[in-house]
């Protein structure tokens, strides 16, 4: 197929979801071209038309941008889970996994989530994770102490990282969690002193 063939393709399939062409969208899952497919999970999401079958074979998509796209789409459905994708080999469809486990509130995933907290390669899938558990931990009692532990240990990473574990942890009322959120006004990073600062209702430095 020429260029021209699949942006025209691509333009198609994006518009089916628009226009509420259906049988079009779902003909574009099976392109060849993995923009195409992307384009196609979009429109059947949009029209309320994706099955857990297509969605679930987009997650096992050889396109790591077609299981982040797919990702996207699970993190609002109670359908399929997104937990068996954080060891996923692409960092980047496994930091969409984390996020949508935190939309999905998948408590289930708790321990693969602090796992990726503490020990993934890449900054984003952590920042990602420490997220999730922030947002686990009304729905993850069970694991409350081991979630806490890890956002008390995430406040030795990055900069995007610890003002994530500093949103998690507002939600602990233990002491050892309250001394790590006023800790965090003196951190060195603005962006954690701030976010610490407005929980706490005071004026930042």
């Amino acid at each position: 197929m020429t260029d021209k063939g699949l942006r025209e393709g691509r333009v198609r399939t994006a518009m089916a979801g628009h226009l509420g062409e259906e049988s079009s969208a779902r003909a574009s899952l099976t392109s060849r071209d993995s923009s195409t497919r992307r384009l196609a999970i979009g429109a059947l999401a949009r029209l309320n038309s994706l099955t857990t079958s297509e969605l679930q074979a987009a997650l096992d998509d050889p396109s790591s941008s077609v299981r982040r796209k797919a990702l996207e789409v699970a993190a609002k459905r109670s359908d399929i889970y997104a937990r068996h994708h954080l060891s996923d080999s692409d960092p980047s469809v496994a930091e969409t996994a984390a996020f949508a486990v935190g939309e999905q509130l998948d408590a289930i995933a708790t321990e693969s989530l602090i796992l990726m907290a503490q020990r993934h390669d890449d900054a984003l899938c952590r920042e990602s994770a420490i997220a999730a558990l922030g947002a686990l931990v009304s729905s993850a009692e069970i694991h409350r102490v081991a979630i806490l532990d890890c956002l008390l240990d995430a406040m030795g990473d990055k900069p995007q990282v610890r003002r994530r574990a500093v949103l998690g942890l507002s939600q602990f009322e233990e002491p050892r969690a309250q001394q790590m959120v006023e800790r965090a006004l003196l951190d060195k990073d603005r962006q954690v002193r701030s976010v610490a600062a407005d929980l706490l209702g005071v004026v930042a430095d």
